[in-house]
């Protein structure tokens, strides 16, 4: 199955398109029809948990992010092809960090938060 995420997050950075492209790529078909090979059943589907990354689909048990056409087309050919590709974000970031790279936690925390985290850790838990 190829499932395209169509959820708000995705419908924001352009799941519509990715839908478009798919279902053109294939033959023209619709969500919920299968290519005239049996190769690929295409479905609109709600959210698969990765907002932060979209638009993105999920192909078998793999997770395909930061989608554009181009990239939807590449993937697309690679399965037909019986390639796999590789999983993850299309762009070039390394997980689900902001796009513009990491913006918080860039620097070690002192010895002095540390303290007084584990200080109010060991009352909260005494209560």
């Amino acid at each position: 199955f190829v499932q395209v995420c169509t959820t708000t997050p995705c419908m924001l950075r352009g799941s519509s398109e990715i839908l478009d492209t798919v279902c053109n790529h294939l033959g023209g078909i619709k969500p919920g029809q299968t290519t005239k090979d049996g190769k690929f059943t295409v479905i609109e589907v709600e959210c698969q948990g990765a907002c932060s990354n979209a638009p993105m689909m999920v192909i078998g048990d793999d997770f395909y992010e930061d989608l554009t056409s181009e990239s939807t087309t590449k993937i697309l050919d690679a399965f037909a092809k019986g390639q796999k590709p590789k999983p993850g974000p299309q762009s070039s970031r390394k997980t689900s960090e902001n796009a513009a790279g990491m913006t918080a936690l860039t620097s070690k925390v002192s010895c002095r938060f540390q303290r007084i985290y584990h200080t109010y850790a060991d009352v909260r838990s005494s209560l």
